[in-house]
């Protein structure tokens, strides 16, 4: 279940759910973290330790986390084995890989929470031209000729403004009504909020998706 606040002695809270995707897109990219299950039991159950590895410094971090030791290349680590399963179970997070599906992931993500996850998955990180502003300026470089000294500044390039593209309209569906998702199988809508509609699975239990994105991205289809 999707909440605020996890572990038994508060691991992990958020002041809100924009800070609660934020902190979702910037573990969702693989460069910040990898989720990990040590000691998992054979029959299935969930270990006794899922952690979170940091593969950057604790300050990167988004600071709703309480951290402990890392070693070799893991900066530090995050115990809370409620958080990860919430990863896992609610958000399409894979355990024990060293990449995860961000489309995947984004299929839980409300729309509304959207924008917020794609600050997260971008925060310090450069990969898109939106991040520009948190990069150094360029420093003016000087070159020297025999009887002068030319001084060349290179100016930043402005941060190009992203137009807003119109979300697709929600699929029409209804509490009850049959879907088929491409790896679960066959399930029925138990419960719509908003664009999170749930869906339970005979062996999966209960899901939730996106509408419409869960349809337009090819995961689920109307029976």
């Amino acid at each position: 279940m999707i909440k605020l606040s996890y572990g038994s002695q508060r691991q992990i809270a958020f002041p809100s759910f924009k800070e609660y995707y934020f902190a979702l897109g910037f573990l969702a990219n693989s460069r910040n973290a990898e989720l990990r299950w040590e000691n998992n039991e054979d029959q299935g159950a969930w270990g006794s330790e899922g952690r979170i590895h940091c593969l950057v410094p604790e300050s990167r971090f988004p600071q709703f986390f309480r951290f402990t030791a890392g070693r070799g290349s893991v900066y530090a680590r995050i115990n809370c084995n409620e958080y990860v399963a919430t990863l896992v179970r609610e958000h399409n997070f894979k355990y024990n890989s060293k990449y995860q599906d961000v489309e995947a992931i984004l299929q839980t993500v409300p729309t509304e929470y959207r924008q917020s996850f794609q600050d997260g998955y971008g925060s310090k990180l450069n990969y898109n031209p939106v991040y520009q502003k948190n990069t150094v300026t360029n420093q003016p470089s000087s070159r020297s000729t025999t009887n002068r000294t030319t001084t060349t500044t290179t100016r930043p390039q402005p941060t190009p403004i992203m137009p807003k593209v119109q979300p697709p309209a929600p699929i029409e569906i209804v509490v009850g009504e049959k879907v088929i998702h491409k790896a679960f199988g066959e399930g029925t809508v138990t419960q719509i909020n908003g664009s999170i509609i749930h869906v339970t699975f005979p062996m999966q239990g209960e899901k939730k998706f996106s509408n419409p994105t869960s349809f337009t991205g090819g995961f689920l289809r109307k029976k």
